[in-house]
């Protein structure tokens, strides 16, 4: 994994909402592929981008943008934190 991303994770992460921190990147990164790359979101993520665009207020999305990272690094982020949402789930840690 980038590594650039990987510290932006480990620095905003919250153990106390993993949830809420794994959504956040989630829809941050399909975010910034649907309407900064070339990248489709894979149909099994599940995302429906909204018709007012990117929200250029999040602050992983700006990271994202600012980071400047390959999309292909940026689509590789995005399907571990697919997997560790399901992971999330099994565990009951989803809201």
């Amino acid at each position: 994994m980038n590594k650039d991303l990987q510290n932006e994770f480990k620095l905003t992460y919250d153990k106390g909402d993993a949830w809420g921190s794994c959504m956040g990147w989630l829809f941050a990164v399909c975010d910034y592929l649907t309407f900064e790359t070339d990248e489709i979101v894979p149909d099994h993520w599940h995302f429906k981008p909204s018709l007012f665009g990117a929200n250029e207020d999040d602050y992983n999305y700006q990271t994202l943008k600012e980071l400047d990272v390959p999309s292909e690094d940026v689509l590789h982020f995005g399907s571990l934190l697919v997997r560790f949402s399901e992971m999330l789930k099994r565990k009951g840690l989803d809201y």
